[in-house]
């Protein structure tokens, strides 16, 4: 394998990092954040004009047949910047139509969700989304069809979602299914978020109709959750890499006893941390992204790669924090935000305990 983003890999970085600097900039992100949480005026150039919900679907689809290496790379760029947009939740909700679906979903389905016009939601965020024990939505058969029954929280931007990707239990196993916003029997409540610029909704479904995805194998399922956590993997590399630039920025120029403090040996130890951290990160950002369209590199790749961004995640947001000092705790400063990610992805998809549990029980150990 050639470790090595390719220069249209790399040109794609670069435009989307100088976009969002000047579109998405930390004041517009708080301005977002205090509403809806939804920049829709963005979101619409970022689909129109970068395409980056149709970036890895097929061109059948109307997607524009990158691979899923791209789609990492817009994540840790959105995540660099926190953006305020439905990003994750759409990608995730697309990942499953596309393993999940047939023909006809995906020709339904798609075409709204790659162009941006309609907004998904991948309504479950546990470690155990397959598992029929943990589910919290039951299907049931009623006049020929199929309607859900259950609560899903949280889910990611449910508030705004058209249509919510809902896994529900059914004789034994577990099957993705969509559901409607503005049906009848379902219902969505936006609810309190401590990540303030990804906010969250309840969605309460009372025999809500619902269309099964169950053309895919059914280890498709534990791939498009592998997906997500090799994607927020990638998101959560942008904020950390976020997270030292801001440190090293404020350590350059924040004057102590005559000189800079980024020359006090303790400060340069926390850099440093962060730095190798982030590096070893990025190199495993890289392979499982990379890995992703080998299912079974990516069953060994995924786990590992969350577990290890959330800690890099966490580490590095504390630590840029504890370097700016007593500014870094008060609300007009950026790190917390960063910090309220970092604690809000760590927990999706499993916790870092959680994901090399799986790690282990995958390799046999």
């Amino acid at each position: 394998m050639d470790f090595r983003y390719s220069t249209e890999q790399d040109a794609l970085r670069a435009s989307l990092r100088g976009f969002l600097l000047d579109q998405a900039p930390p004041a517009r992100v708080r301005e977002v954040a205090a509403g809806d949480g939804h920049d829709r005026r963005l979101w619409r150039r970022l689909c129109g004009e970068l395409e980056l919900p149709a970036l890895h679907a097929p061109a059948e689809y109307g997607g524009a047949g990158a691979t899923l290496i791209e789609t990492a790379i817009a994540f840790g760029e959105l995540g660099r910047a926190l953006t305020p947009i439905p990003y994750a939740a759409t990608m995730f909700a697309v990942e499953a139509i596309l393993r999940l679906g047939d023909e006809e979903q995906r020709k339904n389905y798609l075409a709204g969700l790659l162009s941006g016009e309609r907004i998904g939601a991948f309504a479950t965020g546990g470690p155990e989304s397959a598992d029929p024990a943990a589910a919290t939505v039951r299907a049931e058969r009623l006049d020929g069809h199929t309607v859900l029954t259950g609560v899903c929280a949280p889910v990611l931007h449910g508030h705004v979602a058209d249509l919510f990707v809902v896994p529900a239990a059914l004789d034994g196993t577990v099957a993705f299914h969509v559901v409607r916003a503005g049906d009848p029997g379902v219902a969505v409540a936006r609810l309190p978020s401590f990540d303030i610029t990804r906010p969250v909704a309840r969605l309460q479904l009372s025999q809500a109709g619902a269309d099964p995805l169950t053309a895919g194998e059914p280890e498709q399922r534990e791939r498009v959750l592998d997906v997500a956590r090799m994607l927020l993997a990638a998101e959560m590399l942008g904020g950390a890499e976020a997270c030292l630039g801001l440190a090293v920025d404020y350590v350059r120029h924040r004057r102590q006893f005559g000189r800079p403090i980024g020359s006090f040996q303790a400060v340069k130890h926390a850099c440093a941390e962060m730095m190798i951290e982030i590096d070893a990160t990025r190199a495993a950002v890289m392979f499982a992204a990379m890995s992703a369209a080998d299912p079974r590199e990516l069953r060994i790749a995924a786990p590992l790669v969350k577990a290890q961004a959330a800690n890099t995640f966490v580490l590095c947001a504390g630590s840029a924090i504890q370097v700016h000092g007593g500014i870094a705790f008060t609300w007009e400063h950026d790190l917390h935000l960063y910090f309220r990610r970092a604690k809000t992805t760590e927990a999706l998809f499993g916790s870092s305990s959680q994901n090399r549990a799986l790690l282990a029980d995958r390799v046999g150990l």
